[in-house]
């Protein structure tokens, strides 16, 4: 009798100090990991690959192994004249065609890329090459990949030399932010792209997308995070003190859109309804018609990610970078 009341006795003791250390992290208390693990996502959830939507990782943050802006050297190469994976008349040709169409801006893309993967704690550097593109270049990236499998089998094995041998050859195209956003309320957000956009007209996205602009301006430069801030506060509005902590988890390339993509998560002190009316002052508010808040729920995450319903309007589809988000979302939503 006296060990079975010595082991509910230890119990008891381990279950009230994780209660405390919830409340003091999270500020309410999570359920027992028993319970917990009913809220693991849907066997198709689980078992989704990028690759299937032409996605490549190239890191992938952890928990316990963040990237945090302590960790992340970005250096600038302004504009470089070499060739790369793309490079011959197509491109040449497109290039040219896309700017005599007014085409033009300038752009950013990652030209250097390598990866601390030392165990040592003070490893884990992230070291990043950021060089100047053009929108035209971004154009003919993707108009030369949608011609046809030959051109995105030439890129895939670029790819398959390793994210530092790819970025030595990446084309000039763009990196693209996508930055997932939790309310106060720990609602997702979901918005409608306008039908008056270029890109993916009509498809919803988890969080924002936000493309990286070039600049090496001392005080101005922009690296990952400061993508991520600047997206938040062009077509959100949301000013630094409106959300905590930026958790950067995939960096890869993506064959549908031409580019490098990035995503990230970040919980806002927001309410979704003050984000809403943040968002409709926004010069980008264009971008967007439609706006919803989901449950971060084991259902509705595994659906996004499954892509086996329509959007939140159950008219227009999700687009094919959701399921990705969603499930970074889910990995991530302890962290931010």
């Amino acid at each position: 009798m006296q060990w079975l009341l010595a082991t509910l006795g230890a119990l008891v003791l381990g279950l009230a100090t994780n209660a405390m250390y919830d409340l003091a992290k999270h500020g309410a208390v999570r359920r027992p990991s028993l319970v917990i693990n009913r809220r693991a996502l849907s066997p198709a959830a689980r078992s989704y690959d990028a690759n299937t939507h032409s996605l490549y990782s190239f890191v992938t943050w952890s928990k316990t192994r963040q990237l945090t802006e302590g960790k992340l050297h970005t250096s600038f190469a302004g504009t470089l004249d070499r060739p790369h994976v793309l490079s011959g008349v197509d491109w040449d040709d497109g290039v040219r065609r896309f700017e005599a169409a007014g085409e033009r801006g300038s752009t950013a893309y990652i030209s250097g890329l390598e990866v601390d993967t030392g165990e040592h704690p003070a490893a884990h550097a992230f070291h990043v090459t950021v060089a100047e593109s053009r929108y035209s270049e971004c154009l003919a990236a993707k108009s030369l990949l949608d011609s046809g499998p030959d051109v995105q089998d030439r890129v895939l094995g670029a790819i398959q030399q390793g994210s530092r041998g790819f970025a030595r050859t990446a084309p000039p195209t763009m990196v693209s932010a996508c930055v997932a956003v939790i309310s106060s309320e720990n609602r997702l957000l979901a918005l409608r792209r306008s039908l008056a956009v270029r890109t993916f007209p009509g498809q919803w996205t988890v969080g924002i997308n936000e493309s990286m602009k070039y600049s090496d301006e001392p005080g101005r430069e922009e690296d990952l995070f400061g993508l991520v801030r600047r997206g938040l506060q062009e077509e959100l509005g949301m000013e630094e003190g409106d959300y905590g902590k930026v958790a950067i988890s995939w960096l890869g390339w993506s064959n549908a859109a031409g580019c490098y993509v990035l995503v990230a998560s970040v919980r806002s002190t927001l309410r979704s309804s003050e984000i809403d009316e943040s968002r409709n002052r926004c010069h980008s508010v264009y971008e967007h018609d439609l706006t919803a808040w989901l449950p971060i729920t084991r259902s509705q995450i595994s659906k996004i990610i499954e892509n086996s319903e329509p959007g939140p309007d159950r008219i227009h589809n999700w687009s094919y970078l959701a399921p990705l988000v969603a499930s970074e979302v889910w990995r991530f939503r302890d962290v931010v």
